[in-house]
């Protein structure tokens, strides 16, 4: 049964950060996607969810600034691995989109934030947070009305990518709070093969395309290991695995919908108005650079504490 739940956590937490870090960044249904791709790409981030989880889990991550860490390891297993674009634009890529998306959204808000939302005793916690996202989401999705390979979706178009994405996203949230438990170890056989096809694929595949990851990569991931070795050592047992579970109203599962709900009247409205906002500047100016700050910070609180306690 502890495996079975483990693989179910490592499926439903997969879909959790494909949804934020994928479906929520592009959109819109691309001429290239279809359901097998995206179900590829949902495998994929399962295989990091499964290294996030392993993360969280071994070196006891149960507050912000240790998670953000780990949600940077993920974030560069993603851009810094599976694609190449943690080496694009350097420096600035090294945290657009690793550290500005995949760890401050994905990690922070669609993972603990909404997971926390769930468990609050606020009813409508979650609907306040999802209608939040919705509208930030619904000004990101027209700034691809002005990219060269962007496009502009019909309402209907946009409202079915969208309500189809959340739809899947409730049995995800759902899954994952019923199969999280105290910890997260797996069998060794599993974690060393999902850690071997992560190296084998930047041996073969990233290096080659990008012979600077080979520098830049483990640096970057030594850094991220360090400050969550240190906040092992002064952390007691347990992580956000077993303090982000609990009981949750199917009420509040619903409210993930005000995700696409908002989101699509914001489009329609947009729409309507022919508003020509490139919110993507918006966000890359702030976000890059907060990526940078709050991984800094990270770092130093860890540290901190290791000092404090020494």
């Amino acid at each position: 049964m502890k495996t079975f739940k483990n693989i179910v956590l490592t499926l439903s937490t997969g879909y959790i950060l494909f949804l934020f870090s994928e479906l929520l960044f592009w959109a819109r249904k691309r001429p290239e996607d279809s359901f097998g791709e995206w179900t590829m790409t949902w495998l994929a981030y399962s295989l990091m969810a499964f290294v996030f989880l392993y993360l969280v889990s071994r070196f006891r991550v149960k507050d912000i600034w240790a998670l953000f860490l780990a949600g940077a390891v993920f974030g560069w297993l993603a851009e810094g691995v599976v694609v190449q674009t943690t080496y694009e634009s350097l420096p600035l890529s090294i945290s657009f989109t690793g550290l500005a998306w995949h760890a401050l959204v994905t990690v922070w808000i669609g993972w603990y934030a909404m997971k926390k939302s769930l468990l609050s005793a606020d009813s409508f916690l979650t609907l306040k947070l999802c209608a939040l996202v919705g509208l930030c989401y619904g000004l990101w999705a027209i700034m691809w009305w002005l990219e060269p390979d962007g496009g502009v979706s019909s309402v209907a178009e946009f409202a079915l990518f969208s309500f189809g994405a959340a739809a899947f996203a409730i049995p995800a949230y759902w899954l994952a709070n019923w199969s999280a438990s105290e910890s997260f170890f797996p069998n060794r056989w599993a974690a060393i093969i999902i850690f071997g096809i992560f190296v084998l694929v930047f041996v073969i595949g990233t290096v080659p395309a990008a012979p600077i990851a080979i520098v830049i990569l483990p640096v970057l991931l030594g850094l991220a290991y360090l400050g969550l070795r240190w906040n092992r050592l002064q952390e007691d047992e347990g992580s956000f695995l077993g303090n982000l579970r609990g009981r949750v109203s199917a009420w509040k599962y619903l409210s993930l919908l005000a995700i696409p709900a908002i989101s699509v009247l914001f489009y329609a409205l947009a729409m309507s108005l022919n508003l020509q906002w490139q919110t993507n500047w918006i966000v890359y100016l702030v976000a890059t650079p907060l990526g940078f700050i709050l991984f800094g910070v990270s770092l130093y609180n860890t540290w901190r504490r290791k000092s404090v306690a020494a």
